[in-house]
């Protein structure tokens, strides 16, 4: 099962939220699974595909936004990543005297 949120945190922040209900990331992985070319399961024999740069590159992308990404997450229970970055709101006022 897969459930994606976006809320305000705060004024000036929006979170989107991603989680799910697979095998989750052991508390020794979390750190490398950001980092360029690494997965949580290194192994020859692991189930999921990909170069791991996923992450990595989603990390970078925040950090452009001014933002920042992290995650939970509990080995047979699932895991929750997060995006949050800075928006600035505005009124239909305000958009009318920008014209």
């Amino acid at each position: 099962r897969i459930e994606i949120r976006a809320n305000m945190q705060g004024e000036q922040t929006v979170r989107i939220a991603v989680s799910d209900t697979g095998p989750g990331i052991a508390e020794t992985d979390k750190e490398k699974i950001f980092e360029k070319f690494r997965q949580a399961d290194g192994s020859i024999t692991r189930q999921s595909t990909g170069s791991g740069l996923g992450l990595a590159i989603s990390k970078e992308l925040a950090a452009m936004l001014a933002g920042s990404i992290g995650m939970e997450s509990e080995t047979d229970k699932g895991s929750t990543f997060w995006l949050d970055i800075p928006v600035v709101l505005s009124t239909d006022q305000n958009k009318n005297q920008a014209k």
